[in-house]
């Protein structure tokens, strides 16, 4: 009868374990993530639809060589390690929800994240005058 009992308390045991082995795999997970935040100003009076991120241009200056029109701000922290590819990539999708065309005066920092470094990437949303 012992025997029957131990084995009962070792499987309970196991389970329990499981269970919080899949807790803290889903906590690293969610810890592992980005913020992003976009806001279209009073600049952008008249409505913009959405453009595609894969079309939106990053300038690092306000420079362009051509004329645009101010629509809003978009910023973003991406727990990124160095790649500061995939933080920029998250802009250009918030600065396309705004209808955006370009993104300028594109600013990075590198912060301590919660795994790795985070990343923010911080723009003005433009559209193009035609």
């Amino acid at each position: 009868m012992g025997s029957i009992l131990l084995k009962k308390e070792r499987r309970k045991v196991r389970s329990n374990i499981i269970k919080a082995i899949t807790i803290a795999s889903v906590v690293v997970a969610a810890s592992a993530c980005s913020t992003v935040a976009s806001y279209k100003t009073d600049d952008a009076k008249a409505s913009v639809s959405a453009t595609q991120a894969d079309k939106v241009a990053v300038y690092s200056t306000s420079n362009i060589g051509r004329e645009y029109k101010m629509i809003g701000s978009v910023t973003v922290a991406a727990d990124a390690g160095k790649n500061a590819a995939k933080s920029v990539e998250l802009l250009k999708k918030e600065a396309a929800k705004l209808g955006a065309d370009a993104i300028i005066d594109l600013r990075l920092a590198v912060a301590a994240g919660y795994w790795t470094n985070s990343i923010k990437s911080t723009g003005t949303a433009v559209i193009y005058r035609k």
